[in-house]
């Protein structure tokens, strides 16, 4: 009955239900259960070493739920005909993330909050060996529910102790447009979804670095 009421996704079910309905079919294990609230965080403190800001270890924080999420998942639902919309990731933007020499967004993988959002293809496609074809072409929405004019690329960056998906390309001019609400610091979602089964993400600002909310 659960799984019939979360595949519905009727627009006269409140939002903020069908919201914690998508994220509630995520938590596939208990002990990386994805908790719901809509609380402050605090920003995290800038490294010190030659004005390169090093974050500290990300620590997974309860997923926000507020106006600007809701609003997102209406638009990709209703307006754009979206289907399997899945939340990613939800991160403070790194100092990184803002910068243009960088050029990306890094999505790692120990900070998702699902790994199931590519199709089996996608995924042999990402981790290929050659990194200039180990890309996958996507669009994305914009904190202004507006899609960008120019495709980002999807791929997968092995680090020494780590994995991470990142979005690039094109990543700097998307946040050239947005930097009054994509500020370092702020926390922000990554959303997934599909229309006619090509595979979009979606960029929401969901908190101001000192907690504030609605940001976009």
């Amino acid at each position: 009955m659960a799984d019939s009421v979360c595949n519905i996704m009727t627009i006269e079910q409140p939002a903020n239900q069908r919201l914690r309905c998508l994220l509630g079919e995520q938590v596939k294990d208990p002990n990386k259960s994805t908790a719901v609230v809509s609380k402050r965080s605090k920003r995290g403190s800038p490294g010190q070493k030659m004005q390169r800001r090093t974050p500290k270890k990300a620590v997974r924080t309860p997923v926000v739920i507020n106006e600007v999420t809701e609003r997102l998942m209406w638009f990709v639902l209703n307006e754009l005909k979206g289907t399997d919309m899945k939340l990613v990731i939800q991160k403070n933007l790194y100092y990184s993330d803002t910068r243009k020499c960088y050029n990306r967004l890094s999505m790692p993988m120990n900070q998702l909050e699902t790994r199931d959002f590519l199709t089996a293809d996608e995924k042999r496609i990402v981790m290929g060996k050659n990194r200039e074809e180990s890309v996958i072409e996507v669009p994305l929405l914009g904190p202004t529910l507006e899609m960008y004019q120019d495709r980002m690329k999807l791929t997968m960056w092995r680090m020494q102790t780590s994995l991470s998906y990142v979005l690039k390309t094109r990543w700097f001019e998307f946040w050239s447009k947005y930097k009054e609400c994509l500020k370092e610091g702020v926390k922000i979602q990554v959303w997934s979804f599909r229309i006619d089964e090509q595979l979009c993400f979606a960029v929401a600002c969901v908190e101001e670095p000192d907690g504030k909310d609605d940001v976009a």
